[in-house]
């Protein structure tokens, strides 16, 4: 026998009781900063505690460490508001920067010819849980 199929009124209440969403999950797109330059600051957040992590994050003197720093703290603001994580216990399980589409734009060289500038971007992805949940 199967289970009675479930009816929901709308599809904001069908993800929350059947959870399709990811907890404590954030991401920010098409981010104009080269993907390199936002690893260097996403690496060094990986693993750290939520709290840990904030105040390396406010001391990097690195300009890709402000939008780390907003998908950062959006992503705890997820897990403490829609899936009920306690906000001292949370550390940053996933991070990770994906490529986004690239800009091309031409500069004029000498005899008529011209070269291409990628002005490059990035998809930044973070991801919390609570320490010592599964």
């Amino acid at each position: 026998m199967t289970a009675p199929e479930q009816t929901f009124r709308n599809k904001k209440q069908r993800k929350q009781q059947v959870k399709l969403r990811k907890p404590g999950f954030a991401v920010a797109k098409y981010v104009r900063m080269s993907p390199r330059k936002v690893r260097l600051v996403v690496d060094v957040i990986r693993g750290k505690s939520v709290q840990d992590a904030e105040d390396l994050l406010r001391f990097i003197p690195r300009s890709a460490s402000e939008p780390v720093a907003k998908v950062l703290n959006s992503a705890k603001a997820n897990a403490v508001h829609n899936d009920e994580m306690l906000e001292d216990r949370l550390f940053v399980k996933e991070a990770y920067v994906d490529a986004g589409p690239t800009l091309k734009r031409l500069i004029p060289r000498a005899r008529g010819s011209a070269n291409i500038i990628k002005k490059r971007t990035s998809h930044i992805t973070i991801i919390v849980a609570e320490k010592g949940a599964k």
